[in-house]
């Protein structure tokens, strides 16, 4: 909010305030049959929630820097989830609600209302999804299974088991550890080898591990556990007081990873011993199209490893692989987070879309540029909208295999 024009400001509330308009005639339509007490009663139900609704988000612009500045987000995932619950069914029922009109001057009033009464349970209907993402949807864990074959890869490595993670984003879960508890018992089941953790693990302060660190010590692998920061790691999206307050936040993210059993990697490498064989584990510190901050070194992060010797990469962000890794580098295996999937998907018979797909066509799952290889897990936590609607939160298993002709 802080920073948007005054005129995308004057534009968005006068989208808010036509589309409650025509809600409330579609409303108002709808129920003409209706007993007129009870009408009524609809009526101001509708006003009444309407008149909350803007008056949190005219309050919420009002006061940029008092949610900006913020270290509690209770309220500004109130305001966005319960944007989330009525502007969205409400746009998609004003639209409806002009089509009907058209329908009328075509037809007559009963097809109208045929389709006014179909919009409206279809706006319900999203209603309802919306309220499930946000009530159990960003807990429901999901374990995507993939199998990844590679020439090069050393016939040691066959069958290696690397579970990733991604994008706790802790702050959104409060001081509730019973998801992360739950996902360590499914971690232990999975019996990885590598567990893999791609960043992002607070929205911006240090002090949002606190209580988490048991829960995350839980998390094991026989090869040890690595983690890398996201764009939300860096305290980027708050107005420190000075440099020497967002340095020392920083540190203490950092202690708190490095407390949590992980071994923190800053655009560097580590030998991982298999058999009488070894791979090279890379970790670069975050790059992403602007604004996201660019700190990864790769070139850095990968001196010094023998020619010849398998490689995995952890980026945060996908646009990463996409712009450098891929194009300028022959590194097989790259795992990244970052996009959430949109934390909002359709899944209909094993194929699934996002929206996030007009953002960043690596939004989720697995791409392949000739012998290279990207997965994007999907991200555990939530940001912003405070919910998550058929998109999951994700805990990936990965299986290495050479190559089927081998």
């Amino acid at each position: 909010m802080r920073g948007i024009p005054p005129s995308i400001i004057f534009f968005f509330f006068a989208f808010v305030l036509l589309i409650e308009v025509i809600s409330f005639i579609g409303l108002r339509t709808i129920t003409s049959g209706v007993k007129a007490k009870t009408r009524t009663y609809f009526s101001i139900i509708y006003l009444l929630v309407s008149a909350i609704i803007t008056g949190l988000l005219l309050y919420s612009f009002a006061n940029p820097e008092l949610i900006r500045q913020s270290r509690d987000y209770n309220f500004f995932y109130l305001v966005i989830s319960l944007s989330f619950l009525t502007l969205g069914p409400k746009s998609l029922f004003s639209f409806a609600t002009l089509f009907s009109f058209l329908i009328r001057l075509l037809t007559n009033r009963r097809w109208q209302m045929i389709a006014l009464f179909g919009s409206f349970l279809l706006c319900s209907g999203t209603f309802v999804i919306t309220l499930w993402g946000i009530v159990a949807g960003r807990y429901n864990i999901r374990v995507e299974k993939q199998d990844l074959y590679f020439d090069e890869l050393p016939v040691q490595l066959e069958g290696v088991r690397i579970v990733q993670i991604s994008d706790l984003h802790l702050g959104s879960f409060g001081k509730n550890t019973a998801t992360f508890d739950k996902a360590s018992q499914i971690i232990e089941k999975l019996q990885p080898d590598l567990l893999l953790f791609t960043g992002d693990i607070v929205n911006n302060f240090g002090d949002e591990l606190t209580g988490f660190e048991s829960s995350l010590r839980k998390l094991s692998s026989k090869m040890g556990k690595y983690a890398i920061q996201g764009n939300h790691d860096y305290g980027d999206y708050y107005e420190w007081p000075d440099s020497l307050s967002k340095q020392k936040n920083l540190d203490e993210i950092e202690d708190g990873v490095r407390k949590s059993g992980f071994k923190l990697m800053l655009n560097q490498w580590d030998r991982i011993a298999v058999k009488d064989t070894a791979f090279a584990l890379i970790g670069v510190e975050n790059w992403g199209h602007r604004p996201f901050p660019q700190y990864a070194n790769l070139d850095l992060a990968t001196r010094g490893i023998p020619s010849g010797m398998f490689r995995i990469l952890m980026t945060h962000d996908p646009a990463h692989w996409t712009s450098v890794v891929a194009p300028k580098t022959d590194i097989p295996l790259t795992l990244s987070g970052h996009t959430h999937g949109g934390q909002f998907g359709i899944r209909i018979a094993g194929i699934e879309f996002s929206p996030m797909y007009v953002v960043s066509k690596t939004w989720g799952g697995l791409y392949q540029s000739d012998n290279q290889y990207l997965y994007v897990n999907r991200g555990f936590g939530t940001v912003g909208f405070s919910g998550r609607i058929e998109m999951r939160p994700e805990i990936t298993l990965l299986t290495l295999h050479r190559t089927k002709n081998h």
